[in-house]
């Protein structure tokens, strides 16, 4: 990636699309499983799969078109550290309130919990990057069955046909489940639920919200990189340390030092101007829908603010990404790896609305017709 002004433009530019949408739709992953779990609610889990099925049509496109190829692909090494970390990142974003993204733009908001659960996220980043070489690395090498990562894209088929094939898999189930006009009944209303500028109005329907997400995200694949989050906010980390302990903080660091092998020198790079910038995003659409307002924690969420947000920072770096990583890059991107990320991240979820939060698991109630309504 190129470190020019202009790259750094157009991931500002990006940044900002992506927090201003996030805003707009009040979408959270773990919300999208939280509530589909706890109370039947699928608003935002049909964002999700909206947000999947145009990923995976755009990557699909970008690589038909040869702007990019299967090697351009974000992948990663594949085993059992993908489930391990997807299943702690799940308990964390789920005991801090908010997933990766979530987290961001909640902080736009003014959401000062998630100023503390982002904090000790990046904590736990720089926690594992200390931790990583020797302990955490024999840790998790063991558990590896791919070095290289795998994506479906490596197979010998047209690159479309996968994709496609999965995104008619999805209609046709929700063509089955509410019928076609239902079905075409959705896009006409996510399309039509504005009352008067939709600037001021403090919610977009969350599958026009999805699909304009998916699309920003497959312009940046075309143009620019990958989309990622926890991986510019560990650079953002070491970045900080580097200025209270010297720049060999970083370079003494086996694991760091991997992260800015590419960069002319330790410094913020366009991803992390990205991230920075999707908190400016949010902040925007707040203020401009008057949604903006500083909020503070209650005493008692402060522990699940720390922990959840430590556990998140190790985590990502184990998995590794978050959920906008691996939803959206790595789904997008048909990577196996991803895969078993976000089934891990779902048992995590699972796991604390099961037995720590204990809320009421209806998504299990027999016998009950409007589930999903």
């Amino acid at each position: 990636m190129a470190y020019t002004w202009d790259v750094f433009l157009l991931a500002a530019v990006f940044g900002f699309a992506y927090g201003f949408l996030l805003q707009k739709a009040d979408f959270c992953f773990v919300a999208s499983v939280r509530d589909w779990i706890s109370v039947k609610d699928t608003r935002i889990l049909n964002g999700v799969l909206v947000l999947i099925a145009v990923s995976l049509l755009g990557w699909a496109l970008v690589l038909t078109s040869g702007v990019r190829s299967a090697a351009d692909v974000w992948t990663v090494p594949f085993g059992g550290a993908n489930l391990l970390g997807g299943v702690l990142f799940g308990i964390g974003m789920t005991i801090a309130g908010g997933c990766g993204s979530g987290t961001l733009y909640r902080c736009g908001m003014g959401y000062v919990q998630f100023w503390i659960v982002l904090l000790f996220s990046i904590a736990g980043n720089l926690l594992f990057a200390l931790v990583y070489d020797p302990w955490a690395r024999d840790a998790i090498e063991p558990l590896t069955v791919l070095d290289g990562g795998y994506t479906l894209y490596s197979l010998p088929l047209p690159v479309y046909v996968i994709p496609v094939a999965i995104v008619v898999v999805m209609a046709a189930i929700a063509v089955l489940r509410f019928g076609f006009r239902g079905f075409a009944q959705g896009f006409k209303s996510a399309l039509t639920d504005w009352e008067g500028n939709p600037f001021k109005q403090s919610h977009w329907d969350i599958r026009l919200v999805a699909a304009l997400i998916g699309i920003v995200a497959t312009v940046q694949f075309a143009v620019m990189s990958n989309v990622s989050i926890t991986g510019p906010e560990t650079r953002i980390g070491a970045v900080a340390a580097a200025q209270l302990f010297g720049d060999d903080f970083v370079f003494g660091n086996t694991y760091l030092n991997s992260l800015f092998a590419d960069f002319p020198k330790v410094g913020l790079g366009p991803e992390e101007t990205l991230v920075l910038f999707l908190v400016v995003g949010s902040l925007t659409a707040a203020l401009l829908s008057g949604s903006f307002k500083l909020r503070f924690p209650r005493r008692s969420r402060l522990p699940y603010a720390v922990l959840g947000g430590l556990l998140m920072g190790v985590s990502s770096r184990i998995a590794p990404g978050c959920n906008i990583a691996n939803v959206i890059t790595g789904i997008g991107g048909l990577s196996i790896s991803s895969v078993l990320v976000i089934v891990g991240m779902i048992i995590g979820i699972f796991v604390v609305v099961a037995f720590v939060f204990k809320m009421p698991l209806l998504l299990f109630r027999r016998g009950d017709d409007s589930f999903g309504a």
